[in-house]
């Protein structure tokens, strides 16, 4: 009797649930059009915002490829600027969405990250640990816990993008997703007037210059996601599984990004580029190392010939004329006496702001622009020096941990895919490492350690070496008999 009376109950289930969705989405319809009259901008974010959360819940991996666009446009204006903060709810949603997912598996269809990934999780918790425990020596504790908090939302990207990528198709969304963000920012910022001290977030980035700035406020910053745009262009455009429109496409979007790096007259931007191409070569395999060559040279020779021929003076003075980093050296200066005084365990993560002024008089040497520590206390502007200050030498060997094992992982599943005779999904793989460098060597000039472009593409390399072992399963001899994928313990075993 109990089995039979159950049975309407069951069958009602999943017909009230798709009842209930229909009326929420309804109803917060009917709030969009009301929040329309009051403010549009608002209105157009919560209808993104709605968008995202469907797309997120319905399939992780779209998901993922949203948030990878969207964190292109996190400060753009349609978005209501820094205190919406849409890219923390994305990430929210990403992350209900992955636990709704593991969840649902359990754990069958595929390794959780932890299990899979034992080294990088450790030093993925080493890392973290260190930060939160340096609230007990930091000057302001409270500036401790919010950098820890944001530092946990990038964190948590490594077990979102390895359970979400899990088909070749799945790497091409996410690539393709680089490359549209990068062409939306880039257009953005090619199509306003634009006007440094006024759009520019970064303290030392303001100039006599005109420069693009995109959505996401600072030339400096744009520069070094548009890098990592170009390199994923280049990456579709050889990508012989694409169609013909999507390598057309990508051709475009590459051109495009060039045009808006350009416009940033970002030096730092100039360098990221200039290591990418490097590191485009060198890690490009033997199959595509002579087309990598032909587009390295071909972007370097445009550069040079704009700058050469085309750049105002103005332009050309921006990039060849050092002036003290415009105000970086100053800011370098007082980090590194930060870092020397507390080499093992720093200041405490979030605290250089903060503590900074202490160390403007602590050595001689002058200091010409104190306003970046009395008036307006600003970052390091170099990532590495950033964290060295605040957490030290432990600290800094936690991060590098974590590229140099990422790095690792992408490298080997691109070397496992050159095996399985995929040469897409290789240069994906390697396009990641390529991204990786150009952010890395952008990085020296930024205090970009909580950029979602260098923590996506830090989590794309151990999720692309699974997909890459799964493939090796499926076409081994025992994997088409179990129809399983099988995993070899060893090589993903860090």
């Amino acid at each position: 009797m109990s089995g039979v009376a159950l049975r309407p109950l069951e069958r009602l289930r999943p017909i009230e649930f798709r009842h209930l969705a229909v009326a929420g989405a309804f109803f917060l319809s009917a709030m969009i059009g009301l929040l329309a009259g009051v403010s549009p901008k608002l209105a157009i974010a919560a209808a993104l915002g709605l968008a995202f959360v469907l797309v997120a819940l319905g399939n992780l991996a779209f998901g993922v490829s949203a948030f990878a666009v969207i964190s292109y446009l996190e400060l753009a204006p349609v978005a209501g600027g820094p205190a919406l903060s849409f890219t923390k709810l994305a990430g929210l949603t990403l992350m209900i969405s992955w636990l709704a997912t593991i969840t649902a598996e359990g754990g069958g269809a595929k390794p959780l990250f932890f299990s899979a990934k034992p080294k990088l999780t450790i030093a993925i918790i080493f890392f973290a640990f260190w930060m939160t425990i340096s609230a007990t020596w930091a000057e302001v504790p409270a500036n401790t816990w919010g950098s820890v908090l944001r530092y946990a939302l990038n964190l948590a990207i490594f077990p979102i993008v390895f359970t979400a990528i899990r088909e070749p198709k799945h790497m091409r969304w996410v690539t393709g997703a680089f490359v549209v963000g990068a062409a939306l920012a880039a257009a953005y910022g090619l199509s306003q007037a634009p006007s440094n001290s006024a759009a520019a977030v970064s303290s030392t980035a303001a100039g006599d210059l005109d420069r693009a700035t995109g959505t996401v406020g600072d030339p400096n910053l744009l520069a070094s996601v548009l890098v990592v745009g170009i390199v994923m262009a280049g990456a579709v455009a050889l990508d012989s599984v694409r169609s013909a429109a999507a390598r057309l496409c990508s051709c475009g979007a590459m051109v495009l990004c060039m045009a808006a790096l350009i416009a940033t007259a970002s030096r730092g931007g100039v360098v990221a580029l200039s290591a990418a191409l490097i590191a485009s070569v060198i890690f490009a395999g033997p199959r595509y190392r002579a087309a990598a060559a032909v587009i390295a040279t071909s972007i370097a020779v445009i550069l040079i010939g704009f700058f050469a021929f085309v750049a105002s003076q103005a332009q050309v003075d921006r990039i060849t004329t050092a002036d003290g980093g415009s105000g970086r050296t100053d800011i370098w200066k007082v980090g590194w006496r930060m870092f020397e005084a507390n080499p093992v365990h720093g200041v405490g993560e979030g605290n250089f702001q903060a503590t900074s002024i202490h160390y403007v008089l602590a050595k001689p040497g002058a200091i010409d622009r104190v306003t970046f520590f009395v008036d307006e206390p600003t970052v390091a502007h170099n990532l590495y020096l950033e964290i060295l200050a605040e957490i030290g030498v432990v600290g800094l060997a936690g991060f590098l941990a974590i590229v140099v094992l990422s790095i690792a992982s992408a490298a080997n599943g691109a070397r496992r895919f050159d095996r399985l005779e995929e040469p897409g999904l290789s240069m994906i793989a390697r396009a990641v490492i390529v991204g990786l460098a150009g952010t890395l060597a952008a990085d020296f000039f930024l205090s970009a350690q909580l950029s979602k472009q260098l923590w996506i593409l830090l989590a794309l390399g151990p999720a692309m070496q699974y997909v890459a072992i799964r493939m090796e399963g499926r076409r081994s001899p025992a994997g088409a008999q179990s129809g399983n994928a099988a995993i070899s313990p060893v090589a993903s075993r860090s």
